[in-house]
C-alpha cells in the first residue's frame, strides 16, 4: 500500500465566524470520517495545525535563518493534514473526495504521494 498526504488548505478565517453549533457539527464530521478511515485501515495519522506560530526557515548568507511570514500575500493556509494508505492514486483521490474538509466549497485538499522508500525505511527501523 502506498501512503499519501492530504494537505488541508483553507482561506484565512473561514471558520472564525461560524456559530458554535456549526463549529461542533464540522468537528464531528472530521472525527467521524477519521474514525471510519481508521476502522478501514486507511488512516495513518493526521492533526489539525494550530493557528499562528508559523516560522519560515531559509538559508541567508550560508546560515539558516528563521522569520515570520510573509502573510500579506497568503490566500490560503494549511490548517491540517491526514496521512492515508491507498492501493493507488485513484483510491487516494476517492478517499480525499470523501474528506469532510470540503464541507464549505472554499476549502481544498492537496493530495501528494509519500516517497515509498521513506515509508519502507521507517517501517524497517522501527
Amino acid at each position: 500500500m502506498a501512503q499519501y498526504m492530504l494537505l488541508l488548505h483553507q482561506a484565512p478565517g473561514n471558520m472564525a465566524d461560524l456559530p458554535r453549533e456549526k463549529m461542533l457539527e464540522v468537528v464531528k464530521r472530521y472525527s467521524t470520517w477519521s474514525a471510519s478511515m481508521r476502522e478501514k485501515g486507511k488512516m495513518v495519522g493526521g492533526e489539525k495545525l494550530a493557528a499562528g506560530g508559523v516560522r519560515h526557515i531559509k538559508v541567508k548568507d550560508g546560515k539558516p535563518v528563521a522569520s515570520d511570514g510573509p502573510y500579506a500575500e497568503a490566500k490560503d493556509v494549511v490548517g491540517g493534514y491526514f496521512t492515508i494508505e491507498a492501493k493507488d492514486l485513484a483510491e487516494a483521490e476517492a478517499i480525499a473526495k470523501e474528506c469532510p474538509h470540503l464541507w464549505n466549497g472554499t476549502n481544498w485538499i492537496e493530495l501528494r504521494p509519500v516517497d515509498a522508500m521513506t515509508v519502507e525505511q521507517a517501517k524497517a527501523s522501527g
